[in-house]
């Protein structure tokens, strides 16, 4: 399933050629530096350096399959050898289920996860 952020960037984009067609330039302006603006943060927020713990949190996977995912090299270690870190971007995701049970994504969630 595609980011909703990086969807909104995509979105802004669009709207600022549109703007810019019909004349109106300083708009068109402002919504391509607000796409770059949360491209940078999305970027910052993917490189962010995790411990296990925060990782668990975030990804729904337990501590003891992320520490086995870094032990098999299936997630780069950024961390040092007994103190192990990994990259908010290179988590892997568990679907979450939503209250009533159905396969619908937790966009909400999603969207909250990269605002760390």
């Amino acid at each position: 399933m595609p980011d909703p952020l990086a969807l909104l960037t995509t979105h802004w984009r669009e709207e600022a050629q549109m703007l810019r067609r019909r004349g109106a330039e300083a708009q068109a302006c402002v919504l391509e530096q607000c796409a770059e603006e949360l491209e940078g943060a999305l970027r910052e927020s993917d490189l962010e350096a995790l411990t296990l713990e925060q990782a668990a949190e975030e990804s729904g996977y337990s501590y003891s399959a992320l520490q086995k995912m870094v032990a098999r090299d299936e997630l780069e270690n950024v961390g040092e050898k007994h103190k192990p870190r990994v990259r908010r971007g290179d988590l892997p995701r568990k679907a979450r289920r939503t209250a009533h049970g159905d396969d619908d994504p937790d966009l909400a969630g999603m969207i909250l996860a990269h605002r760390h």
